[in-house]
């Protein structure tokens, strides 16, 4: 039985588990990041972490085959190195992979944390079990992360800047989105931008039972809310949730085309709207697809939740110690 430890580094929280071979969890631990302490403080904490879900799940840490390291911002995948990170000051080339080798004395791999999330969930969630090779993940949050799977692989491109999904130009010539490009699908579909077109809707006049549950607080209006006016019968919630849905089912459209996926995922915390968004972002999809063949593609929900992170990094590990990398 192979045991593998997963780090999932976020800005706030460090989370690590012990998964074996089967996708099974036997031990998990998350601890305050403490990035203010700058890099060495916050792979000090990695390392801890591992050592304490090592310790939780009963193993033995010359047992654990491979680290698997899933960090954010962009990574120079040939010298494993993170050469930056939003939200945590100093993190300039950071040879994070050799650094958590070395004050665990195993083995480990770096890799994007959308990149690894994509990988979890094809191995232990919604892929589980489906001999599924071909998957997308996008997940909806702050920004729109992305991860592509194909041949059972993850996409890097040549200049490991590949797979942004999120960056795909759905509108040309539309929102200014953080990356500088005009139109992204980030810029229309984040749980950000979601709760922002209602603010300035709102703002330019509309009609709607938001204006009134958060006067002189509309700023603070969430994605959720949106959902929620929406399915109490909010008109300007329901068409801004419409438009949602109708950018990510162009979207999904777009990565048929060209990766023809057996399976596309959606995480984040917008997809509690369960149903909501899943059935409009279907039917859109249907709307624009192509009619030559019929589409076999399953659009579905994550399965693994808070702990998508971790597990993740640990089928990067799976993989990477199956593959031989270093």
């Amino acid at each position: 039985m192979g045991y593998y430890v997963g780090l999932d580094l976020g800005g706030t929280n460090v989370k690590a588990g012990v998964v074996d071979d089967r996708a099974k969890v036997l031990g998990k631990v998350s601890k305050p990041t403490h990035a203010e302490g700058g890099p060495d403080a916050v792979v000090r904490v990695m390392a801890e972490a591992a050592h304490e879900a090592v310790a939780a799940a009963g193993v033995k840490m010359e047992n654990v085959e491979r680290i698997g390291i899933g960090s954010p911002g962009p990574i120079d995948f040939d010298a494993a190195v993170v050469r930056a990170t939003p939200n945590m000051p100093g993190w300039r080339d950071v040879p994070l992979r050799d650094r958590i080798t070395s004050l665990t004395g195993r083995p480990a791999i770096l890799e994007n944390d959308a990149n690894a999330a994509a990988l979890g969930e094809l191995w232990a969630g919604a892929g589980r079990g489906l001999k599924v090779t071909e998957l997308v993940m996008l997940t909806l949050g702050t920004g729109v992360g992305s991860g592509i799977i194909v041949g059972g692989k993850i996409i890097h491109g040549a200049f490991a800047m590949g797979g942004e999904s999120g960056h795909m130009i759905v509108v040309p010539g539309g929102r200014l989105c953080g990356c500088g490009q005009h139109g992204c699908l980030e810029a229309y579909t984040s749980a950000s931008a979601t709760g922002r077109r209602a603010v300035e809707a709102l703002q330019s006049g509309a009609s709607s039972s938001l204006a009134r549950d958060f006067a002189n607080r509309l700023d603070t209006i969430t994605a959720k809310d949106v959902f929620d006016a929406a399915r109490s019968g909010d008109a300007l919630a329901n068409r801004i949730v419409d438009e949602t849905a109708t950018y990510l089912g162009i979207a999904c459209v777009n990565l048929c085309r060209i990766l023809d996926p057996q399976m596309i995922v959606f995480a984040g915390g917008m997809i509690l709207a369960g149903d909501m968004l899943f059935d409009r972002v279907r039917s859109a999809f249907r709307a624009n697809t192509w009619t030559v063949v019929e589409s076999k593609v399953e659009i579905v929900p994550a399965l693994l939740g808070n702990d998508a992170g971790f597990i993740g990094a640990a089928a990067v590990a799976r993989n990477g110690h199956r593959n031989g990398q270093a």
